[in-house]
């Protein structure tokens, strides 16, 4: 799997490991950050992802963000909301990926497709998806929005699995990825390219298992691998920091200027080795088991996740290192003198800590998806046929009886979110309330707070 790993750093230039001395924070505080799109938006793992990342690396920067993905969307449903479900955020930032409906993929099947008429509805559909993409780039741009374009995720047209394929849509992906480059450099806009490296890592992957896919099933919808894999290159293209901390101690002292993010308060020599307290000012990022795969594919933890301790002039052996007076691993003198990425022991205080903070964001993200949910309904062209003042129930029944004749293939999805909409609406206020309790509850999570480390010198067995 190694030889695996750096082939993929090789073949596809991936690695571009570089120190920030000065650790730049993606966004500043009072900033608000819509995420805008579809589905793949609406799930908001990949977001979810850069939320946390941002709370525990720059737990000083208080960001709102802001999940305004809408499952279905295409670029015309985006126009359509825009004041009611995006600007009425007052967002600083919007971060945009469309186009995975826009190709309409029901306009291909498991082969290309030859017939002249198809085709030019295909060739339509992308010029449609190009002109509203300029108007919602110029949209935002004039309300002094800065705006990120991100590059569409795949469609998957190549692994063996068990739906059959929609033979193209993923070149008409690409196309939407080219047009999205031309209009960010028209416009001087920073641009994330999720087609490329998951194109790239799924072509590469297929050659040694066809079923292969950094999607779901349904070859649209990435899972837990696919959207880190998205994370990670959002890191990546906005040059993120590879630091949470770099603390070094070079012959018992403590060297500031080799340092990095971090204050070490004292330094002591004790019996068998050192003791010393430091306030790291970030946290590691936290890896939970859904994500392992993806480490396997991308390298986020030496690009990303490096938690550096690093000693030089212990006597010659092996120590153990503490922290709080917890154990937390054993280490030689020459692994200490390189130094250790303290990111990968997940039993550190800081790491717990991290943990902390994901759980109390898991719990927001639960809200999150149900005020999407509500979101969905009512901006479901459907739903302005719905006469608002009827009763609740006679409501459902109306909005239920048009997803019957209008959503027959998808009629349990549609069927299920209606029933959710209905529940959920009389306490949107209150899901909003709660969402922005635990935005604030997490924020104080992050917090870095003072550790003592011992390292100190082990019995040869």
């Amino acid at each position: 799997m190694k030889a695996v790993f750096y082939k993929y750093i090789v073949l596809l230039l991936f690695v571009f490991i570089y120190e920030n001395s000065n650790s730049q924070s993606l966004f500043k505080t009072n900033d608000r950050v819509c995420f805008v799109g579809n589905s793949i938006t609406n799930n908001g793992e990949f977001h979810h992802n850069i939320l946390l990342y941002h709370l525990t690396r720059f737990p000083s920067e208080n960001v709102i963000f802001f999940n305004c993905g809408i499952s279905g969307n295409r670029t015309g449903d985006v126009l359509a909301r825009m004041e009611k479900d995006i600007l009425i955020s007052n967002p600083t930032h919007a971060i945009l990926m469309i186009g995975m409906n826009d190709v309409s993929r029901t306009l291909y099947t498991r082969f290309p497709i030859t017939n002249a008429d198809t085709l030019k509805l295909q060739k339509d559909a992308i010029e449609l998806y190009q002109k509203n993409l300029e108007k919602i780039v110029i949209q935002l741009l004039e309300r002094k929005i800065k705006v990120t374009l991100q590059k569409p995720s795949i469609y998957d047209q190549t692994a063996k699995l068990d739906v059959p394929t929609n033979f193209g849509v993923n070149d008409a992906l690409k196309s939407c990825a080219d047009f999205m480059e031309s209009l960010a450099q028209k416009y001087k806009l920073q641009t994330v390219d999720y087609w490329s490296i998951m194109n790239s890592i799924n072509m590469e992957q297929q050659k040694q298992n066809s079923a292969f896919t950094l999607t779901s099933k349904d070859r649209v919808h990435p899972e837990a691998t696919g959207h880190f894999v998205m994370f990670y290159t959002f890191l990546k293209d906005m040059r993120a920091s590879q630091y949470v901390s770099k603390i070094t101690i070079l012959k018992g002292n403590f060297n500031e200027k080799q340092s990095l993010n971090c204050e070490v308060q004292s330094v002591e020599k004790i019996p068998f080795g050192l003791k010393f307290n430091v306030l790291e000012k970030s946290l590691p990022f936290p890896i939970v088991s859904n994500q392992q795969n993806a480490l396997k594919l991308v390298p986020f933890t030496a690009e990303f996740n490096q938690q550096v301790l690093q000693i030089t002039g212990l006597q010659k052996g092996n120590y153990e290192l503490s922290i709080d007076n917890k154990p937390i691993a054993f280490f030689t003198s020459e692994q200490l003198k390189t130094g250790v990425n303290l990111a990968e022991k997940q039993t550190t205080p800081q790491y717990q800590q991290a943990l902390k903070v994901r759980k109390i964001l898991a719990e927001l993200w639960s809200y999150e998806s149900k005020l999407r949910g509500i979101k969905f309904i009512e901006y479901n062209p459907n739903f302005k046929s719905i006469h608002p003042n009827d009763a609740l129930a006679k409501q459902k029944q109306d909005l239920d009886s048009i997803f019957t004749v209008k959503y027959p293939s998808n009629l349990n999805y549609y069927l299920l979110k209606s029933k959710e909409y209905f529940e959920n609406k009389a306490q949107e206020n209150e899901f909003k309330v709660k969402s922005d309790s635990l935005l604030e509850v997490a924020h104080k999570a992050a917090q870095p707070v003072v550790h003592t480390f011992k390292v100190l010198e082990t019995k040869s067995n």
